[in-house]
């Protein structure tokens, strides 16, 4: 077991019998690892082994649980008579009126309820109501490139952009972001032991996503016409997507669909947590926009199982990895409007927002001038942070340049 502070640390702290924790993300990307971690940071602090529950309903041998009276029994003849004690679920969302029964056992009994789900339809019903304000959603991740470079015992300094960077240490970076950006951040590919192994791990990980949360739930007969659109999803990263547009180019092309069947594919793409959108938000208006919003895929790796690799599009391939490492870090994040202008990220958490622009290289003048441009219609004080994969320094006019890798390796905005 490999250690992931960001989520344990998360996890640790949110002890409390009075809310369920929550943890969603997609298939594969840690969240039963993570309740392992806790368990074993648990047990080490002096909780016995006993007085954890856990229950996983990827095992077919528990089915029988998957209802609420059996799962409730089950559950009230394992608490233990004294001590704390700790209930771990996993794939919740298997277990019939989930939150009606997790917030019975959690107002019944002195447990600390911890959760993993792998679909956001989780969230919907009206059972929901039954949680409402008694839980903490925790959103897990597949690996950042810091993670990543842990996991394949190939630590590499975190650097504060500022300080002298040799160039073994840039090539390190870089050489380890390429093959981060080719096999993609799942935990298991990253520990695989040979590229032929990450692939078939890779290719098993997009048939579990695909056959269970996309086309068993979402009960779709017409194959071909889901990939396509996954398709120019995963080809159109970053570029703003409607779901009228994307049945109008199918259409083009001699492939019959509509734009609900559209956004009804896109729906279940997001609700598996393949895809993320990212909406548009105006500046001076300060409210999100209906218009056409963009979607970033949460690996680059299940991109690549979909489109086959490609040594083109590096500058929204960058950005997308821009605006997962944002959200791993807590971040709402969207794409800024201002004056017919676009801003690739506003991100914002609590009292924190920050003006993010991102692009391989502005070594150009051009292409800084572009770049920088739309910071200068902003009137307000939160900070400009220009992100390439430059290593000179390229701060101006109260934009603080950042390097790209060291970004991603831990380096705050």
């Amino acid at each position: 077991m490999i250690s992931r502070p960001l989520y344990e640390n998360k996890l640790i702290g949110a002890q409390n019998p009075e809310v369920v924790k929550v943890l969603t993300g997609v298939r594969r990307c840690g969240k039963s690892s993570l309740l392992r971690l806790l368990g074993d940071h648990l047990i080490n602090s002096g909780v016995p082994k006993n007085n954890i529950i856990s229950i996983n309903f990827e095992y077919p041998t528990l089915n029988d649980l998957q209802t609420a009276a059996n799962f409730y029994e089950y559950v009230k003849q394992r608490l233990p008579q004294s001590g704390p004690a700790f209930l771990f679920v996993d794939e919740v969302q298997e277990l019939e009126a989930w939150a009606k029964v997790i917030n019975g056992i959690r107002a019944e009994f002195e447990v600390d309820i911890f959760v993993t789900g792998s679909n956001s339809r989780m969230f919907a019903g009206e059972h929901m109501t039954y949680l409402s304000g008694r839980y903490i959603p925790i959103e897990v991740y597949p690996l950042s490139l810091a993670e990543y470079s842990v996991f394949k015992g190939n630590v590499s300094p975190v650097t504060s952009g500022k300080e002298s960077i040799t160039a073994s240490t840039t090539s390190e970076h870089e050489g380890l972001y390429t093959e981060y950006v080719r096999l993609g951040a799942f935990p298991a590919v990253a520990l695989a032991r040979d590229t032929d192994f990450a692939q078939s791990i890779l290719d098993g990980l997009y048939d579990s996503v695909y056959s269970r949360d996309i086309l068993l739930r979402g009960k779709i007969k017409n194959e071909a016409a889901f990939l396509r659109v996954a398709s120019f999803v995963f080809e159109n990263i970053g570029s703003q997507i409607s779901a009228h547009a994307v049945a109008n180019t199918l259409k083009s092309t001699g492939h019959k669909i509509s734009s609900e069947t559209v956004d009804n594919y896109l729906g279940l793409m997001g609700n598996a947590f393949l895809i993320y959108p990212c909406a548009c938000y105006d500046i001076r208006g300060k409210e999100r926009l209906r218009t056409n919003g963009k979607y970033y895929v949460v690996d680059p790796g299940l991109r690549n199982r979909v489109l086959g690799f490609r040594s083109s599009n590096h500058g929204h391939v960058a950005e997308n990895m821009v605006f997962l490492e944002l959200k791993r870090r807590g971040f709402e994040v969207n794409v800024g409007r201002i004056a017919n202008t676009e801003l690739d990220f506003i991100a914002q958490s609590h009292e924190q927002r920050f003006y993010i622009q991102v692009s391989e290289t502005v070594l150009d003048p051009a292409v800084l001038e572009r770049e920088t441009a739309p910071f200068r219609k902003l009137n307000d004080g939160y900070p400009r942070v220009l992100i390439t994969k430059d290593r000179a320094d390229y701060s101006v006019e109260g934009v603080r340049h950042l390097n790209f890798y060291d970004f991603l390796f831990g380096c705050g905005l």
